[in-house]
């Protein structure tokens, strides 16, 4: 599989989404029906997996990779986030009291409904393992459908491209991220036996687990993408968790450590802590990152 024919077709239909008005369309419609594919994907996602022979031994695999990436990408990462914080002189914000219970509630929701999706997969995978044909072939062009709703959502969010890349703090937060979870991604990745290829790929979803399982998985690699899928899962939950701890230090390390939901899911919690100047450095830092998710991934795992 080279670079070009795992990328191509990809990126053609994020490109596509983006630059092809659907007037009609409205952001709710585009919004619900990313939601529902995205359950449908990892319904299908599910079932290959249960699917495969020795299910419970690679379950266990993709488990402890999960662990150890995240330590590594955790780490790392956080520690340049506040090198680069100091650089760019960010500065901490005063918490008072932050109801942040609702918003881990929330996500505590939404990851209990993602992974029941995933298990009732495994489930009909395990015990009817000829009932879908062809199924990889359908996760195939179901996430091209998916990659199109995307660059829709990500074109009616009306972001000026040009002024997200010439916020200096969000761009400074995205690249400190990006660089530092790609090399912890390598570190974790040689410690686990994992290709190098494979160690890039897997660490890329920055957070954006419905994305980033969903991409690896169809690419040809159900455990791998079980890995990054539990690892961007935890992400998200632990960062809405810790960002009160980490503002208090600097905004570099609570919108960074965000990755790429600082420009939806946990901008709300970001807001209310540093205030409403922080809003643009989180959507410039989010986009960027979301933005690279169906790029990287597809990449790393051509080559």
């Amino acid at each position: 599989m080279t670079i070009l024919s795992t990328l191509g077709p990809l990126l053609a239909a994020l490109l596509a989404g983006y630059w092809i008005n659907l007037r009609p369309v409205t952001p709710e419609r585009v919004a619900k029906g990313l939601s529902q594919l995205t359950y449908v994907i990892l319904g299908l996602i599910g079932y290959s997996i249960g699917a495969l022979d020795n299910l419970a031994s690679k379950i266990v695999i993709a488990g402890y990779q999960a662990i150890i990436l995240f330590i590594a990408i955790s780490v790392l990462p956080l520690l340049a986030l506040w090198i680069s914080g100091r650089v760019f002189h960010a500065g901490a914000s005063k918490v008072e009291h932050v109801d942040k219970n609702s918003s881990t509630k929330h996500a505590l929701v939404d990851a209990a409904k993602t992974l029941g999706w995933v298990l009732v997969g495994v489930l009909a995978g395990w015990s009817l393992k000829s009932w879908i044909p062809n199924v990889d072939e359908l996760v195939t062009w179901l996430l091209y459908l998916l990659l199109f709703l995307v660059g829709c959502q990500l074109r009616q969010g009306n972001f000026r491209l040009r002024k997200l890349f010439l916020n200096t703090q969000g761009v400074a937060i995205a690249l400190t991220t990006v660089a530092a979870t790609l090399i912890a991604g390598l570190i974790a990745g040689s410690f686990l036996g994992l290709e190098w290829n494979k160690s890039l790929a897997v660490v890329s979803g920055f957070g954006w687990y419905s994305l980033s399982g969903i991409l690896i998985s169809g690419l040809g690699d159900p455990v791998l993408g079980t890995t990054a899928f539990l690892l961007d899962l935890g992400r998200e939950i632990v960062a809405l968790m810790l960002i009160p701890m980490f503002a208090r230090l600097n905004s570099h390390l609570s919108v960074g450590y965000s990755g790429a939901t600082a420009m939806d899911f946990t901008l709300p919690l970001l807001g209310k802590i540093h205030g409403a100047e922080i809003v643009p450095v989180c959507i410039a830092s989010g986009f960027i990152m979301s933005v690279l998710v169906p790029i990287l991934i597809p990449l790393f795992m051509g080559m």
